[in-house]
């Protein structure tokens, strides 16, 4: 991150906020959130972003437009978690092959999709 950068982290869980801080609270360039991914999205209005990594439900399997709707032309949408898990539900796998359609088939997007560590895609919002 230059030093114009800024960084959101944001959880719904206060441990794993406290841990995040632990090692990045020296920097003011951060500012941490303990709350509702799905209430956080919504709250952000106008708010655009660079990079946005959907790493939990909100963002990627709900809200997923709220989300892409804050990405810049040229911004990074980054997900994981797209290749079976040992601790995925029954209900959970058959999303996944609609979520990559979904992401797929918006024109918005450039996809880049790994098959690497638990499944990864990075999409590019294309300039409008």
């Amino acid at each position: 991150m230059d030093i114009a950068a800024t960084l959101l982290a944001v959880d719904n869980e206060a441990k794993y906020v406290e841990i995040a801080r632990r090692h990045l609270a020296h920097d003011r360039r951060v500012t941490f959130h303990v709350e509702d991914g799905a209430s956080f999205l919504r709250g952000l209005g106008s708010s655009r972003f660079d990079l946005i990594f959907a790493d939990t439900w909100p963002g990627k399997f709900d809200h997923l437009q709220d989300a892409l709707e804050l990405l810049n032309p040229g911004g990074l949408y980054v997900i994981d978690d797209l290749l079976p898990q040992p601790n995925w539900s029954d209900d959970h796998a058959p999303k996944i092959p609609l979520l990559i359609n979904h992401l797929e088939t918006d024109p918005r997007l450039v996809l880049c999709k790994l098959s690497w560590s638990s499944g990864i895609i990075i999409a590019t919002r294309r300039a409008t």
